[in-house]
């Protein structure tokens, strides 16, 4: 299997005015919303771009969202469209029976249907599989016009685009593993000195964020999740990442997890914003100033 593009990252938020602020907080712009019956939630989405996926924002009224991650909500799965979602469940459930969470696709939004692979076979991380079937529908529609008055999203900054979503995972091997199941290809590989980790980028495409595989070889991030891994952030490429840490500092002073920024991989500086004010989200604010580095050796050759 071999999917489309990332077709996008899904985050649980409680309420309709969390995922507003959140919205806001990070520049963030509304392509459209919608309703999902399966899931008995409402969905916002956020603009995509040129190499860039958008977010979907999932606010859930009832049923097992609702308690997400002891209810506080949190980054959910990932999404890649696909031209036959049936086709990949059922080349996947050949492989790995038990292993899709549907018998049958499920209608998303008014223009895709979907299925899920459950995290237990897919190195603990929840991906949705997406066919588009008809137009989008939602565009237009104010999803924060209960809200009032704070319902309104202000024009101060915007981003350049999702520069990626970050994975950790404990090892090689599961790393490899999943960017296998899921019919990946490796773009180039690093070690981020800052956070002790092995770092493997998958190939970007049009409308489409890359994805991030962290393998940590000491520190914090050897215990994220209780050790078992799995979606840490998401990360959003600015022009000035130092000017983004003095906005957001002089709006909510110590939001910022560094005082400066830090060496990435060799072509980027980062900094991130505490999850604490940011909804519970660990956001990364990227600022390229080198080209990428596809010099070292890939770990994984055959991918």
């Amino acid at each position: 299997m071999k999917p489309m593009r990332l077709h996008h990252i899904g985050i649980v938020l409680p309420t309709l005015k969390q995922a507003h602020d959140f919205i806001e907080t990070n520049g963030l712009e509304v392509d459209y919303s919608g309703f999902v019956n399966a899931y008995h939630a409402d969905l916002v989405f956020t603009k995509k771009g040129e190499f860039s996926s958008p977010i979907e924002f999932i606010i859930p009224h009832e049923g097992v969202l609702t308690q997400f991650n002891h209810g506080k909500g949190g980054i959910a799965h990932i999404a890649f469209e696909v031209d036959d979602v049936e086709a990949v469940r059922a080349e996947m459930e050949k492989e790995t029976p038990g292993c899709m969470l549907e018998k049958k696709a499920v209608q998303g939004t008014d223009d895709i249907v979907v299925n899920f692979r459950r995290p237990s076979t897919n190195q603990g991380i929840l991906v949705e599989y997406v066919q588009t079937t008809a137009p989008i529908a939602g565009r237009g529609r104010n999803p924060f016009e209960a809200l009032g008055a704070e319902g309104k999203l202000s024009e101060s900054w915007h981003p350049l685009r999702l520069h990626h979503i970050g994975i950790v995972l404990p090892t090689l091997e599961k790393a490899h593993a999943f960017l296998k199941t899921n019919g990946l290809e490796v773009d180039y590989a690093g070690f981020v000195d800052a956070y002790h980790a092995d770092l493997i980028f998958t190939k970007k495409g049009p409308f489409c964020s890359p994805i991030e595989m962290i393998i940590p070889r000491e520190g914090v991030l050897t215990q994220f999740n209780g050790g078992r891994g799995g979606i840490a952030h998401i990360a959003f490429e600015v022009d000035d990442v130092e000017a983004v840490r003095k906005h957001m500092e002089a709006q909510t002073p110590g939001c910022m997890l560094e005082k400066k920024a830090v060496q990435g991989t060799d072509d980027i500086i980062v900094n991130f914003r505490r999850p604490s004010t940011n909804q519970g989200i660990l956001v990364e604010y990227v600022q390229t100033n080198a080209p990428i580095n596809r010099g070292n050796a890939n770990p994984f050759p055959d991918l």
